[in-house]
């Protein structure tokens, strides 16, 4: 029996456009992320409900990776749902998703928390504080080795100085190559990519010649 050779791989194709070319070239929306540091977290392991007296705070033993510009997708929109109950009249348990793509080489764990980098202005024409969110839950969109990560947040009463308090290494995302460097490195990264396009020579550049000029 002669071997022939399939020209087009639909799953494989399926699977590199849904979980690659999208995590790369979709919308996103930038925001900076704080991973729970578990290895270097103080925790009380002994117990039953194992964990820190508070999550922020004296007290607190946890500790957390922040990564900065890290881009998110498939925001969902929070709705504004005023509610009555013992607690009062307000908006309570504003829950929201978006995806992460796990190409980043990040696993979430609850408790990790996110900022989105936006300017919000209040009424006197100042800026205001920005909005935080814990993550409550995390799901995996399929069980391959290139998925995306469902997660669910909800916002909380943590400040973003408290958590920043609390972090312990920087981190940034270098959307160049995808992927998430020591904030040295990472801005080190983005000064040569500003000085290679700015060098004249390289408006020059021929795909069929390869010749690119660096700094």
């Amino acid at each position: 029996m002669q071997n022939w050779l399939r020209i087009y791989h639909y799953p494989k194709d399926f699977l590199e456009l849904t979980y690659q070319y999208y995590a790369a070239h979709g919308r996103s929306y930038i925001c900076t992320y704080y991973h729970l540091d578990i290895p270097n977290s103080g925790l009380d392991l002994d117990m039953l409900d194992a964990g820190a007296y508070e999550t922020t705070g004296d007290l607190s033993g946890l500790r957390w990776e922040k990564i900065a510009m890290l881009p998110i997708y498939n925001t969902e929109q929070i709705q504004p749902v005023f509610t009555a109950d013992e607690r009062g009249f307000g908006k309570f348990d504003q829950n929201s998703t978006f995806n992460i793509p796990s190409i980043y080489g990040i696993v979430p764990t609850a408790n990790d928390f996110v900022v989105f980098d936006e300017t919000i202005v209040n009424q006197d024409g100042e800026n205001a504080q920005a909005p935080v969110y814990r993550v409550v839950n995390f799901e995996k969109a399929t069980n391959v080795y290139i998925t995306f990560w469902k997660m669910n947040i909800k916002e909380t009463y943590q400040k973003k100085s408290e958590i920043e308090a609390q972090s312990r290494q920087a981190f940034s995302f270098f959307d160049y190559e995808k992927r998430i460097y020591p904030i040295d490195d990472a801005a080190t990264m983005y000064k040569q990519l500003e000085k290679n396009t700015l060098l004249g020579m390289n408006a020059y550049f021929k795909e069929n010649v390869g010749y690119y000029l660096g700094t």
